[in-house]
């Protein structure tokens, strides 16, 4: 049994040390980081594309959906090359994608607002706000998605220094 708790010890110990470690590379290269995280997901959503094609090829439910399977299967390949090739783009361009989405739900804001005559003071001021929140995401992607980074960072390193002060306290 001790040898067990020992064991247990010294991985929760690994795994806090490299989540201190991931943390503060995350924190200092947030841009290499992120660019990092694009293509590993955009190597995932490729290699989910082929084997999806590799399945339906080998092995198609019926000739209906096996053309509608193929395209979802390219589709999923091109989206993962995309991913892997334009990984700087790709990050500059969700924060944006976000950015005019928030624009858009601040104007849908300040319709209720026009038409609801009991909550008009409280639409009208979220739909500004949101509005605002949009045009500064849209007008700077990169600083979002650097805070974003920061946050993920930080809190690699929170979980990693207490993992450290409990194992401490328990051992």
């Amino acid at each position: 049994m001790e040898y067990r708790f020992r064991e247990l010890l010294k991985n929760k110990t690994i795994n806090a040390l490299l989540s201190i470690a991931l943390g503060i590379v995350i924190i200092i290269a947030r841009r290499a980081a992120l660019d990092l995280l694009v293509k590993i997901i955009g190597g995932l959503v490729f290699t989910g594309g082929v084997a999806y094609l590799v399945i339906n090829v080998i092995r198609p439910d019926t000739t209906a959906t096996l053309k509608t399977d193929l395209i979802i299967a390219g589709l999923a390949m091109l989206a993962g090359l995309i991913l892997v090739l334009c990984a700087e783009g790709v990050v500059d361009f969700f924060p944006t994608l976000m950015g005019i989405f928030l624009i858009l739900n601040g104007l849908s804001h300040l319709a209720v607002a026009g038409a609801d005559k009991r909550n008009r003071v409280i639409a009208l001021i979220t739909g500004i706000v949101i509005i605002v929140l949009g045009v500064l995401i849209v007008m700077r992607p990169g600083i979002i998605a650097d805070m974003i980074m920061v946050f993920i960072g930080v809190s690699f390193l929170v979980n990693g220094v207490f993992d450290l002060v409990m194992m401490k306290r328990v051992y």
